[in-house]
């Protein structure tokens, strides 16, 4: 492993990879982005716009930047737009990794690699409290087809070419700054439109009989720190809270922080066209007993988080 203190994050103007940037500031690591955008990071030393699959930008970036640790958060990462388009989802998630994977180990092989893996990997017909990494993979969407294929992918870097890998299954998070096209924060924001308006409006939801393990980003961005530092080379580990939290559980609290009066109506527009679990939980005890890590937040204080994110959001930036 390299022994200077810089981390490189792809994917690093995303919802994950801003948490994570301030959290390795935090710890006197210098950051690197990488993304495609052209708009820098705010706590970056370094940042580069350049495409996942690019071989020859990456290996000029790693050589810049010889980083200690890297993350690949970099993916097409919603479910609807992997289904909408599978070839770029397949382009990103699994040549994209590969690009990178290719690079570092012709410029930075002594990096250690953090490759984000999905509870979708496990798929849609998993009805359980407790889904561990022995639990067999049957991914049964384009989204979690790629991650598995990334994962399969990255354990053959490991045996192959000796690279220091490492691999999460990381189940649903949510937090403050989630773009609305996910579930809770598109709650939250239709709500908190509500409340800045007539104090009585129409909620629209997809499916909400389901129940989904959330964890909070900013527990999710920790355990990432911990497994590159704590962790184990070539090992995946889930990413979880641990707990099954029933969507109208997250309906009924984001209802009452506002305070508002709410009618709900299912909007067919937001319902998935794949089967989705009807409930799972992961286990993280892996992760737990090989790093120490543990959430930490629970899912009220997340749902509060969100709402106040996006109140004062609106309330500077009327929609």
């Amino acid at each position: 492993m390299s022994t200077s203190n810089t981390a490189l994050i792809t994917g690093a103007s995303g919802f994950v990879g801003k948490y994570l940037a301030d959290l390795l500031v935090e710890q006197n690591y210098q950051v690197v982005g990488i993304d495609q955008s052209e708009k820098r990071i705010p706590n970056a030393l370094d940042y580069y716009a350049c495409d996942i699959s690019d071989y020859e930008s990456l290996c000029k970036i790693l050589a810049r930047t010889h980083p200690q640790l890297i993350f690949h958060l970099a993916a097409v990462s919603f479910l609807p737009a992997a289904d909408l388009s599978p070839r770029i989802a397949l382009n990103t998630n699994i040549l994209g990794t590969a690009a990178l994977l290719d690079a570092v180990k012709d410029v930075s092989p002594q990096s250690c690699i953090l490759l984000i893996g999905s509870s979708k990997e496990y798929g849609s017909e998993v009805i359980a409290e407790r889904v561990d990494e022995n639990t067999p993979l049957r991914p049964t969407d384009f989204y979690g087809i790629t991650k598995y294929a990334a994962e399969m992918a990255g354990l053959q870097y490991v045996r192959h070419f000796d690279l220091d890998i490492r691999f999460t299954r990381s189940f649903n998070h949510t937090g403050p700054g989630q773009p609305p096209r996910f579930v809770c924060s598109d709650w939250a924001k239709q709500i908190v439109e509500i409340a800045h308006t007539t104090k009585h409006g129409e909620l629209l939801v997809g499916d909400i009989d389901a129940a989904i393990d959330f964890s909070d980003v900013r527990d999710v961005v920790a355990a990432y720190l911990a497994v590159v530092t704590r962790g184990r080379k070539g090992e995946v580990y889930n990413v979880s809270s641990g707990r099954a939290t029933p969507l109208r559980y997250v309906l009924d609290k984001l209802i009452a922080v506002s305070r508002c009066a709410v009618t709900v109506r299912q909007d067919t527009t937001k319902l998935r066209a794949h089967k989705t679990s009807r409930r799972i939980a992961g286990d993280h005890s892996k992760l737990t007993g090989h790093t120490g890590w543990k959430p930490t937040i629970d899912i009220d204080r997340t749902l509060h988080d969100i709402y106040s994110w996006w109140d004062a959001e609106l309330t500077t930036t009327p929609s």
